[in-house]
């Protein structure tokens, strides 16, 4: 036996940081598979499985979808939603009131247009 073929068949046991780093590496594209096998001396499958391994164990939690965003609303939820929404959009037109009649009032007292005209051209200084 020579020393490739017992390079082979010794198993090394890499400790879950070491893998997750190495997984990292690979998933960022900063390595490539063949980059990854030949740096770490890890075939091929033993890193498909332990980009298995750390989907499971680290990624798969945040792809999961939240169960209480899936229920539809009750139709309280949505009547609390729509008054919700009445309210704001009342707030905002008297605010919108308040702007105009400022931009109008200061337009009489000041003597001076602060409302854009649309069809003009703006002048070249």
């Amino acid at each position: 036996m020579n020393n490739r073929n017992l390079k082979e068949t010794v198993k090394r046991n890499y400790p879950s940081a070491k893998k997750r780093k190495i997984v990292e590496e690979l998933r960022s594209g900063m390595l490539t598979i063949r980059q990854s096998t030949k740096q770490y001396q890890v075939s091929v499958s033993i890193l498909q499985d332990w980009s298995r391994w750390y989907y499971k164990t680290r990624l798969l939690k945040y792809f999961r979808p939240n169960p209480s965003l899936l229920m539809e609303p009750t139709i309280d939820q949505l009547k609390q939603q729509l008054a919700a929404a009445q309210a704001q959009l009342a707030q905002e037109k008297l605010k919108t009131t308040a702007l105009e009649t400022m931009i109008s009032v200061a337009e009489k007292q000041l003597n001076i247009e602060i409302r854009k005209k649309y069809g003009s051209k703006q002048s070249r200084s």
